[in-house]
């Protein structure tokens, strides 16, 4: 798409406002890269979310205007995290309200999780804005992953389905999770499918990569949520394996989550602290330095009713890079992408992960037909195509083509094929 498009009757576009709101305590990529381009397209967007300690109440970054609501997810205990969940919603919906009675929303989207957290779109819904859902988890496998019970899936359905409902239409980040919400009663024509993918020229834009210097090292590299689904463990207990086999690998983890405090505590158990560095959550330009001179990326999901209906977009970071990736075998990445682009491995299993990393290890010419396929990957299913897909959704709902390279884009019907 050309970064200077607009609609149909540009005034109008630029007089059209959309409202994304998202729980979360950092304006994320995933994101940053809709947000702008919604901007790009000519629509006047505006970004709700929690504030982060030390963040301004409000700031614009390339055109986007971002709002910090006074709200906190806390972990501490389960009543909290339910009150927390409780407050955002609370101060979403009535910002929602006072704004959109104030100039009127075109759209309003709104960001699982949680999946109720898109009522609060009501108000401006009734008063004739779309709301759309962003559809990023499937909660019940989720919670049932994280807390290894199904005593809510029936309340947890009912609500993800009363959400599909609501909304005027939504997106999802996999075709195996839309299936999942049509078996369970969604409307296939009311869910569009957009792939997570990272958007290289936002995330490279101003960053000048480092000398390249022989350090002897042979790194394998892990970024994203340190939380226990994404296999941290796995990776730590394989680097043990081969810390007698390959002397010169080193393991490099950048993040944050729930389980650094664990994964800490691992490396330290595990004897692994020469050969593993866990660096916390990063700038994008460290992350980026980290990425220039890695050798492999890691994807290390565990296998569980959640992780085969999702994939992150980690695997993009590494292809953008130049790098191979090792992935855990599970079936929304498995079915994608085949042996020709990822090396697999068994979920949960550092003894074929082990098997995964020696290999790349051994093999440079691997190393590079993975790395090439991966930048081909990247190319056929990157935000460049992403991108498309998502804002057709917002031509069919708002009813306007926009403009690419001066003549006026076809509007593609929600749920069909771009």
């Amino acid at each position: 798409m050309s970064g200077s498009g607009a609609q149909t009757d540009g005034t109008a576009a630029r007089a059209r406002r959309v409202c994304i709101v998202r729980q979360r305590d950092v304006y994320e990529p995933q994101i940053q890269r809709v947000a702008e381009a919604l901007v790009r397209a000519g629509f006047d967007v505006e970004v709700l979310c929690m504030r982060g300690k030390g963040q301004p109440r409000t700031s614009v970054v390339n055109g986007v205007r971002i709002t910090g609501l006074p709200a906190s997810l806390g972990r501490s205990s389960k009543l909290r995290y339910v009150f927390d969940y409780g407050l955002f919603f609370s101060l979403a919906a009535g910002t929602l309200a006072a704004r959109h009675l104030r100039r009127r929303y075109a759209a309003v989207q709104i960001y699982t999780m949680p999946d109720f957290l898109v009522f609060a779109g009501a108000v401006p819904k009734l008063l004739g804005s779309r709301v759309i859902a962003y559809m990023n988890e499937p909660t019940p496998e989720l919670f049932e992953t994280l807390y290894e019970t199904k005593k809510f899936d029936r309340a947890l359905k009912r609500i993800e389905q009363a959400v599909l409902r609501f909304a005027d239409h939504s997106i999802t980040v996999t075709e195996q999770l839309k299936q999942r919400y049509v078996e369970r009663g969604a409307d296939p024509e009311s869910i569009s499918v957009v792939l997570n993918a990272a958007d290289s020229a936002s995330d490279t834009a101003g960053w000048t990569p480092p000398a390249d210097r022989e350090t002897g090292e042979f790194v394998v590299m892990a970024h994203g949520a340190i939380e226990d689904r994404y296999g941290h463990d796995t990776i730590v207990h394989a680097a043990r394996r081969l810390r007698d086999e390959l002397p010169d690998l080193r393991v490099v983890f950048t993040g944050r989550g729930s389980n650094e405090e664990g994964l800490r505590q691992l490396i330290e158990e595990s004897g692994t602290g020469d050969i593993v560095r866990f660096e916390g959550f990063v700038s994008r330009e460290r992350l980026n330095d980290l990425l220039h001179t890695a050798d492999v990326g890691i994807v290390a999901q565990k296998a569980s009713p959640y992780s085969h209906l999702v994939h992150t977009y980690k695997m993009v970071d590494y292809w953008i890079f130049g790098l191979p990736v090792i992935a855990s075998r599970l079936h929304a990445t498995a079915d994608v992408y085949d042996e020709s682009v990822i090396e697999y491995y068994e979920p949960g299993d550092p003894v074929d992960l082990a098997r995964a990393i020696k290999h790349l290890h051994d093999d440079p010419a691997r190393r590079a037909e993975l790395a090439a396929n991966g930048r081909r990957a990247e190319q056929h299913s990157g935000w460049v195509v992403q991108q498309e897909r998502f804002l057709a959704v917002y031509d069919a709902l708002l009813g306007g083509g926009r403009r690419t390279n001066g003549a006026v884009g076809a509007t593609s019907a929600p749920g069909s094929s771009p």
